[in-house]
């Protein structure tokens, strides 16, 4: 497989599996147009069953440009769009960080299967479109301490259903 689709199916993977611990289903949208991976849940309270979208990009070790407490990644003017905003089911850039060789991506030993590296993760929603004529691209950063753990896609899915409108 070529190395940047492998290494894009491996953060989605390494995505998928963290929504599996925390207990969400996860589902891969088709065509994907901006969103890799929508995570939902079963509740009994209906109320209570909502979804979140996220968006995947992977860097690998050796690429990435730090900013002082974050990764700073660059999308394009759409991408930007789709994930910034107030939206019904709100929406999260995740970036993982990939081994920059995939044989290193997991071990696998008789207690545990380790993935590698870490995915950190970055809302959009309050953030204003750069105006500048004819900006192709806009470089946002995604801060160290927001990694991506099952504790904080139930902080996700927490956030999503205070903002659930009252029937």
């Amino acid at each position: 497989m070529e190395l940047n689709n492998h290494q894009g199916w491996y953060g989605e993977t390494f995505v998928a599996a963290i929504a599996a611990a925390a207990g969400f289903q996860v589902a891969v949208p088709y065509p994907d147009i901006g969103k890799d991976l929508i995570l939902g849940r079963d509740h009994e309270d209906p109320e209570l069953d909502v979804q979140i979208a996220l968006q995947v990009k992977t860097r690998r070790v050796d690429q990435i440009e730090t900013a002082d407490a974050g990764l700073r990644i660059t999308l394009s003017i759409d991408q930007f769009k789709r994930l910034r905003g107030r939206r019904q089911v709100p929406c999260y850039l995740v970036v993982v960080v990939v081994p920059a060789d995939p044989a290193a991506y997991i071990s696998v030993d008789v207690p545990a299967l380790t993935l590698k590296h870490s995915a950190y993760w970055l809302s959009l929603e309050n953030r204003s479109l750069p105006v500048q004529q004819g900006q192709k691209s806009v470089t946002v950063t995604v801060p160290r301490e927001n990694l991506l753990t099952v504790d904080a896609l139930h902080e996700f899915f927490h956030r999503a259903c205070e903002e659930v409108p009252a029937p």
